[in-house]
């Protein structure tokens, strides 16, 4: 449809060049028209003007008058039939006066160049050599006749009247011949641009046309892609396209199957049972069915739903389309659900005696756990052991194995009788040192047992006592010195002496374990500058203690769950999510305060503890 239309354009040009062409002679025909008259007045006032005036020379100026004006008269229906009337009446009217008058002497010779002239540029090739065929064998006729003697001419007319109908004339040859030259200059660049035009129509036929094709080839790509098969039939059943998953079903190519008849490659049983819905596709009925194929070269049988479409073209059916989606997996599936729906109800009756069964024991524990406050939270306790045992057994195990080595170097020693003062000195101090490190970390887990053993019976594990914060808090942190030195980071004390509580340090000093914990394991991952400050000031009847940190920061998604039981951020990497769980429960319950956390991410993490100087008479259990 698209070349039809571009091929069209030419001729509707051709059609408006036409139109163009035809108001150009119009034009051109009333110019001479208007030139004719007035060589004809010109010729009359010479012809009157002359010494030799007659009338029979006289009477022809009305002749070409009255040609002129019958052209005229026709030249607003038909330019051919005006240009007709002009040139052939001209014609005979100036024959008439060459054989009349002065023959081959006439001046009106040149009468007949102009209509040549006239006759080539309107009427056409034709026109132009029968009129100029019979002008040359006029002349040569009147030429023979007059040498001959058969033909005696009249004197020529007087010189007034020549040299005006010569200068008339060759006015007129000059005004045709300008006009020629105006309209021929005119066409050349009509038809240059047309050129111009016709080629940038050229260049945007093939650019279309390569977008066509490429559009072609795109379609083919995505068709040869689909995840179904595809294929279009003429109203005889003949494959106009298939795509390579269609011709893969038969084991062939998309071009061998290409123009054949379904009927052809498609078995007997095959044929039988798509004949109904292929038929009734046909008579203008959409259809579907489901089939099984067996693949010819690997075996395989698939289960496909086809649904066909026809293609209708001015009210009739001119083909049909059809698409085959794989439906195997499908198919399968929907007979396991048939098989799960056959034994739901067994199954339905399993499951419930196993609910009640699991209901039963669920209300039995549950009135155990009713007798106690402590049990519905056994498990967390359990957990909060482990994790709080970890560190001081892990400096008590690291101190008992630093002994062992030292006294097996310091037997060697012995047993090669090398041994010095310095060195009974030096390991004197070590097993002193190691002894004591184990002493008060092995003190401090039987305390942590007993803290916990206490509070799973719901009672207080110690009694409050006065302490001064600082050197409670330079304690707890001088027993994590062993393994904190084993990192590149530090931690601060900035804590003024004076600051004395009543209240618990067994709790707080677990506070202040977890919290190092916890800047060493999350807050300087990836740096070797960490600092973690501790500071506290005096507020009245409580004080503040911060946890400040240079590490990287806690992001707010996390920072809302940062008190959730077992959520961590380090799973699988010595975390377990218990830490900031029991820090809230002793400083909320156990201690009495309060505690917040600001945290920016690449600054660092503050936690800041509001705690009461004198710990509540009856401290919540945790």
């Amino acid at each position: 449809m698209r070349q039809r239309k571009i091929s069209a354009m030419p001729d509707r040009r051709n059609i408006f060049a036409e139109l163009d062409v035809q108001a150009s002679h119009r034009r051109l025909l009333r110019g001479v028209l208007l030139t004719i008259v007035m060589v004809c007045v010109v010729s009359f006032v010479g012809l009157v003007a002359g010494s030799n005036y007659t009338l029979s020379r006289a009477v022809f100026v009305p002749i070409f008058l009255g040609i002129a004006g019958f052209s005229y008269w026709q030249l607003g229906r038909s330019v051919q039939r005006s240009a007709a009337i002009l040139i052939i009446g001209l014609w005979l009217a100036t024959t008439a006066v060459t054989i009349l008058f002065a023959g081959v002497h006439s001046a009106n010779l040149l009468i007949y160049c102009f209509l040549i002239v006239l006759t080539g540029w309107i009427m056409g090739g034709r026109w132009l050599w029968g009129l100029a065929a019979s002008t040359i064998a006029l002349i040569m006729a009147l030429g023979v006749l007059e040498l001959a003697g058969y033909y005696h001419p009249t004197p020529r007319a007087d010189v007034v009247f020549v040299t005006l109908t010569l200068v008339s004339t060759l006015v007129a040859l000059s005004f045709i011949t300008g006009v020629t030259y105006s309209s021929l200059t005119r066409e050349r660049d009509r038809a240059f641009t047309m050129a111009q035009q016709l080629a940038e129509q050229n260049r945007i036929q093939v650019v279309q046309s390569q977008i066509q094709v490429q559009r072609e080839r795109d379609l083919k790509m995505i068709l040869d892609h689909v995840p179904a098969a595809i294929a279009s039939f003429d109203a005889q059943s003949r494959l106009r396209f298939g795509n390579l998953r269609y011709a893969a079903l038969f084991g062939a190519r998309p071009e061998e199957l290409v123009e054949h008849n379904i009927s052809e490659y498609l078995t007997p049983e095959a044929l039988a049972a798509v004949s109904e819905p292929w038929q009734r596709c046909l008579n203008g009925e959409p259809a579907g069915y489901r089939r099984t194929i067996r693949n010819p070269l690997s075996g395989e049988v698939r289960v496909f739903d086809v649904k066909l479409e026809p293609e209708f073209h001015q009210g009739r059916v001119a083909g049909l389309f059809a698409h085959m989606l794989d439906v195997t997996e499908k198919v399968a599936a929907e007979v396991r659900i048939q098989e799960l729906n056959e034994t739901l109800e067994g199954r339905v009756q399993q499951r419930t005696e196993q609910l009640e069964a699991a209901l039963d024991k669920l209300h039995r524990s549950q009135e155990e756990l009713a007798r106690s406050e402590t049990k519905a939270a056994l498990s967390t306790l359990i957990a909060s052991v482990s994790h709080e045992l970890s560190s001081p057994l892990g400096n008590s195990l690291m101190a008992s194995t630093t002994l062992l080595e030292q006294g097996k170097v310091f037997y060697g020693l012995v047993q090669a009788n090398r041994i010095k003062r310095s060195d009974l000195m030096a390991f004197v101090e070590s097993v002193s040192d190691g002894t004591d490190l184990m002493q008060r970390n092995l003190q401090r887990a039987t305390d942590l047992l007993d803290n916990f053993r206490q509070v799973a019976n719901d009672q207080a594990s110690e009694q409050p006592r006065v302490f001064d914060l600082a050197t409670t808090v330079r304690e707890v942190v001088d027993t994590l010195a062993p393994s904190l030195k084993r990192q590149p980071h530090k931690v601060a004390i900035d804590i003024p002496d004076g600051i004395t509580m009543d209240s618990l340090p067994g709790p707080l000093g677990q506070i202040i374990i977890n919290l190092t914990n916890n800047a060493y394991l999350h807050a300087f991952e990836g740096r070797d500058n960490g600092v973690l400050t501790i500071s506290a000031r005096l507020d009245g009847d409580s004080t503040t203690l911060s946890f400040t940190d240079n590490g990287v920061g806690i992001a707010e998604d996390n920072l809302r769950r940062l008190f959730e039981p077992f959520f961590t951020t380090k799973k699988g990497s010595g975390g377990t999510g218990l830490g900031m769980g029991i820090v809230e429960n002793l400083v909320h319950k156990t201690l009495g305060g309060s505690i917040q956390v600001q945290s920016t991410l690449g600054t660092g993490t503050r936690v800041d503890m509001r705690l009461p100087l004198l710990v509540p008479t009856a401290p919540a259990r945790v």
